[in-house]
């Protein structure tokens, strides 16, 4: 079982339109609608906090949303400063995997990867530009994974 492979694909179902380097469709759309200067950074954070929310709401009607045979993401929400995501590892190993290996490896395991499809967790230019952050909380069995990656830990 292979957490490069959970974690892409949690990556793939959380942004499939990716766009590198260039402003995305919500990022025109919020300059369009002042929500963002220019330059990308917020001015309205209320406003663009109801849009993520709506957006929210309509992803979360595909939820619990199974990623792969190893991963079930169970929520998923976006926020002005951050995203949300909560899912549950299936891979009725895992455990035994994770022991062999021990927490902390896991741990660093997962954050590396993570770390390695920035380009995917930070699509927007908005994401990229201001304080942004993911959580990400996946639970086995037995053991909770919090992790969080700042945009400032990436390379875009």
């Amino acid at each position: 079982m292979s957490l490069k492979i959970i974690v892409l694909c949690l990556s793939s179902l959380l942004l499939v339109n990716t766009a590198q380097a260039k402003a995305t469709e919500l990022d025109q759309y919020l300059l369009k609608k002042q929500i963002l200067d220019q330059s990308y950074k917020i001015k309205n954070t209320k406003a663009l906090n109801e849009i993520l929310d709506v957006m929210s709401d309509e992803d979360s009607r595909i939820m619990p949303f199974q990623v792969d045979q190893n991963t079930v993401i169970e929520q998923l929400r976006l926020y002005a400063d951050h995203i949300d995501i909560q899912g549950i590892i299936t891979t009725p190993d895992f455990s035994q995997f994770a022991e062999d290996i021990g927490d902390k490896e896991v741990k660093l395991l997962i954050k590396q990867n993570l770390i390695q499809n920035c380009h995917l967790f930070f699509e927007h230019e908005f994401q990229r530009i201001n304080p942004y952050h993911v959580a990400i909380k996946l639970s086995s069995d037995n053991k909770n994974y919090h992790m969080k990656i700042k945009n400032t830990e990436c390379q875009f």
